[in-house]
C-alpha cells in the first residue's frame, strides 16, 4: 500500500482495518483517520482538530488517539470526533507520546524528560510524574506489551534507553541503536521480545530480544526473566533485521506494527506496508 498524506510526522494503527496519521501538506496541519478497505486500498474517513501547528507524533488504541507537537500540546481524541476530549500544555516541544496503563499518556520532550499525564483530569493539567536523564532530546517512547514497568526511549543521538519504572531514577541500560536520530521505538504487541526502531538513517529495524534469553536478567511480571531488563544488553547479543533493505536512504519518520504487518512513512509523502520478521 502507498498513498500521499503529506510529509509524515506520526502514524499509528487503531485496528487492523484503520490507522491515524499526522502530517503537513505544505498548507495546513493534517491529523487524519484512514480505513483499510482492501489489500491495496485505503481511504481517509475523519479529520481531527489539533492546536499544534506542527504535529510531531501520534499514538492510538482502538478507542483513543493521542497527538503531540512543537507547541507543547498533548491532545486526546475519539477517532470519530473532530474535537479533543482531553488537552494539556507543556512549555517545551513534545516529540513523542504513548498510552500508559489504562488512563495515562507518556510524552517525551526536547529537553530529555518524560512526563506522565492522567487523562481523567480536565483542563490544562500538570504532569502526574516525570523522569529524566541527560539533556538529549527524546524522540521515541514505548511501553512493554505485557510488563508495562519496562519502558524504552529513543534519542536524537541514535541511542536507546531501557527503564524499569519501578525504580526510574536512572535508566537500566543505554546502548547504541542507529548511526543517527532514532525517531520512534516500539515493542511488538503479539511478540513482546521484539523491539522496532526507525531512524533518520533510512532503516526500520526489528530487534529480536529473544536472543538475550540466555543472558542473566531481572525478574519481570509473573516471575519470568525479561530479556529487556538484562543489564548487559547490547546490539551484538541479539538478531537485528532491517525490514526495508539496504537500498532505502531516506528518513523513516514513523511506523506501527500489528499482526505481522508493518506500516511506515517518512520523506517524499509515501507510506510503505510490509511484513515483519518472525524470528
Amino acid at each position: 500500500i502507498n498513498a500521499e498524506y503529506g510529509d509524515g510526522a506520526g502514524l499509528a494503527f487503531l485496528s487492523h482495518k484503520a490507522f491515524v496519521t499526522g502530517g503537513d501538506d505544505g498548507n495546513k496541519q493534517l491529523l487524519q483517520v484512514w480505513a483499510v478497505t482492501g489489500d491495496k486500498n485505503i481511504e481517509q474517513t475523519t479529520t481531527l482538530k489539533t492546536s499544534n501547528k506542527l504535529t510531531t507524533h501520534v499514538a492510538a488504541t482502538e478507542k483513543l488517539v493521542a497527538s503531540v507537537g512543537e507547541e507543547g500540546f498533548l491532545q486526546v481524541h475519539l477517532p470519530s470526533q473532530a474535537r479533543p476530549v482531553y488537552s494539556a500544555k507543556c512549555e517545551m516541544c513534545l516529540n513523542t507520546s504513548t498510552f500508559y496503563l489504562s488512563h495515562s499518556v507518556l510524552v517525551g520532550t526536547s529537553a530529555g524528560q518524560v512526563h506522565c499525564f492522567d487523562t481523567r483530569q480536565s483542563g490544562d493539567t500538570a504532569p502526574a510524574s516525570s523522569m529524566s536523564s541527560e539533556l538529549v532530546s527524546i524522540l521515541g517512547i514505548a511501553v512493554h506489551t505485557t510488563q508495562p514497568f519496562i519502558v524504552a526511549n529513543s534519542r536524537s543521538d541514535g541511542s536507546l534507553l531501557i527503564w524499569d519504572m519501578r525504580n526510574n531514577r536512572y535508566p537500566l541500560a543505554t546502548f547504541a541503536g542507529h548511526a543517527s536520530a532514532i525517531w520512534e521505538v516500539q515493542f511488538e504487541k503479539e511478540k513482546s521480545d521484539n523491539l522496532y526502531t526507525c531512524s533518520e538513517d533510512g532503516q526500520l529495524l526489528m530487534w529480536n530480544g529473544a536472543a538475550l534469553s540466555g543472558v542473566g536478567g531481572l525478574l519481570g511480571g509473573g516471575g519470568k526473566v525479561s530479556p529487556w531488563l538484562t543489564p548487559e544488553i547490547s546490539h551484538e547479543k541479539m538478531d537485528v533485521f532491517n525490514l526495508l533493505g539496504s537500498d532505502n536512504k531516506l528518513s523513516i519518520n514513523s511506523f506501527d506494527v500489528l499482526q505481522g504487518k508493518v506500516v511506515c512513512g517518512g520523506a517524499r509523502q509515501t507510506l510503505f506496508c510490509t511484513d515483519s520478521c518472525d524470528e
